[in-house]
């Protein structure tokens, strides 16, 4: 009779499992644990977007979970042999959430005030004040760079007339260019440095752009490609930057400058409101 009577309890326990896990919810998958710390699947969500195949999303993953395992491992570590006091953290605890908040607060006063638009006439004057900022230490230059195929009929024309700088010579150019060349890139309003031009150039060739000089020019190949460069203008190390090559910086550098104006006033206005609210008591000698 006992035993008819545990079956039905035995079911009733059952079912209310399964309606208690589908009420709450399945537990999410585990990947690791250790002690009461467990990483779950789902932590890793995003991250093996990037595999390329189920290999590498399981080197990924091995990977995550050495790099869990060896943060809580330490923390476990440092728990059982630092002392009391070693372990006592409130006070950096406080001086960080201090230091997280303020600065929280600043960015919201300054991001609220600042005024972002920097006119033209202000980065001139910024540029012609601090000229010994911008000296130049390595070379910029402005080019024609040109990649044609090498079985091109056009090649033989576009190379008789690259370097040249008459006006007819440039138009018959680009009407080349436009049609043939596989590349054609006039800076004509943009400067560049040597590296950033020899990212164009194959790669056994590359150093060629350091011995460029004023109206220098290259003529190379590889296996497919002529590779054409006529240097047309070009400033030497040590000189000043022109001033639209360091535009960017300079801009940059007027805003952080409205953002530390913007900062001294906040500390002003704080102090003055401390001291016009009786906020701040200061104390003499042995007074209490």
């Amino acid at each position: 009779m006992k035993k008819w009577f545990f079956i039905p309890v035995l079911l009733l326990l059952t079912s209310s499992c399964t309606y208690f896990k589908n009420w709450f919810g399945a537990e999410p998958e585990r990947l690791a644990q250790i002690g009461k710390e467990v990483l779950y699947k789902k932590d890793m969500e995003g991250l093996l977007t990037s595999a390329l195949s189920p290999t590498d999303s399981t080197h990924l993953t091995n990977h995550y979970i050495d790099v869990w395992a060896i943060d809580n491992l330490l923390l476990k570590k440092a728990e059982e042999e630092l002392t009391k006091e070693e372990k006592d953290v409130k006070q950096e605890l406080a001086d960080y959430r201090k230091s997280l908040l303020v600065f929280r607060y600043q960015k919201k006063y300054v991001e609220s005030r600042i005024d972002t638009l920097v006119a033209q006439e202000e980065i001139t004057d910024y540029y012609n004040n601090h000229r010994e900022q911008f000296l130049l230490d390595a070379p910029l230059l402005k080019a024609r760079y040109i990649k044609i195929r090498l079985q091109s009929p056009y090649l033989p024309m576009v190379r008789n007339i690259y370097r040249s700088y008459r006006l007819e010579d440039i138009q018959q150019l680009n009407r080349l260019c436009e049609s043939s060349a596989e590349v054609y890139t006039h800076y004509e309003d943009k400067w560049l440095t040597l590296r950033q031009l020899a990212q164009d150039l194959p790669s056994q060739v590359r150093g060629d752009v350091y011995a460029l000089r004023p109206k220098g020019h290259i003529d190379t190949r590889d296996s497919l490609y002529a590779y054409l460069v006529s240097v047309y203008d070009y400033l030497d190390e040590g000189v000043p930057a022109p001033e639209a090559f360091k535009e960017t910086e300079i801009r940059q550098n007027i805003l952080s400058r409205r953002k530390q104006q913007l900062l001294k006033e906040l500390e002003k206005e704080v102090l003055k409101e401390g001291w016009n609210k009786q906020l701040i008591k200061t104390y003499k000698k042995d007074e209490k």
